[in-house]
């Protein structure tokens, strides 16, 4: 069986250890990367440099490098509803559909007890932090429609029960199983207009 030096296997472990790369993809990545040094030290200088500037929106959640994301400094965006979705990337969709003025907030994971990630695990404190100091008016789930997902809704859902907030989640015209990553923007229009209180 074929041996990387250390260093090579390092990185591709690295690699390897990033969500939706396996093995043999993480080899190709380190392998392209070592055959274009100019690219890898660009590439090692971009994620230096992230790692120092960006933070987390104190707000939202979302990663900026202000204190205040675009979003949550933004004046024109409606403060009192907040969209919540699981990761950062989740956003980006939602923004696309045009269909959402609000403001969003970051959970960076769901509820899992089979990998053990409680509630307490994710970033739902700040959340309810904001709910009583901010006006807010309207919580709309934006979760992937998985057991996990629904499962984070339900706390939530419970734990925001007293709050004389409107809840609403998603419309599931979003497939079971499926994650707001890659869903559509005509899915998601449809999501969000016809979403249902809870």
């Amino acid at each position: 069986m074929h041996t990387f030096p250390k260093r090579v296997q390092a990185i591709i472990d690295g690699f390897d250890a990033l969500p939706g790369v396996g093995p043999k993809h993480a080899t190709r990545l380190a392998l392209y990367l070592l055959d274009h040094k100019d690219l890898a030290k660009q590439f090692a200088s971009d994620v230096e440099s992230a790692l120092a500037a960006v933070a987390f929106c104190k707000e939202c959640q979302t990663v900026t490098e202000t204190e205040l994301c675009d979003i949550c400094s933004d004046t024109r965006r409606d403060h009192a509803t907040i969209c919540v979705v699981a990761h950062v990337q989740d956003i980006e969709p939602i923004e696309r559909t045009d269909k959402f003025n609000g403001v969003f907030h970051v959970l960076h994971g769901v509820v899992n007890p089979v990998e053990g990630i409680t509630p307490d695990d994710i970033r739902t404190k700040e959340l309810l932090a904001r709910v009583k100091k901010n006006g807010v008016t309207e919580i709309i789930f934006a979760l992937d429609a998985t057991a996990e997902g629904e499962a984070t809704v339900m706390y939530l859902t419970k734990t925001l029960r007293d709050s004389r907030l409107t809840l609403s989640k998603l419309a599931r015209g979003i497939p079971f199983g499926s994650n707001i990553e890659y869903t559509d923007e005509a899915t998601l229009s449809s999501a969000l207009d016809h979403r249902e209180k809870i």
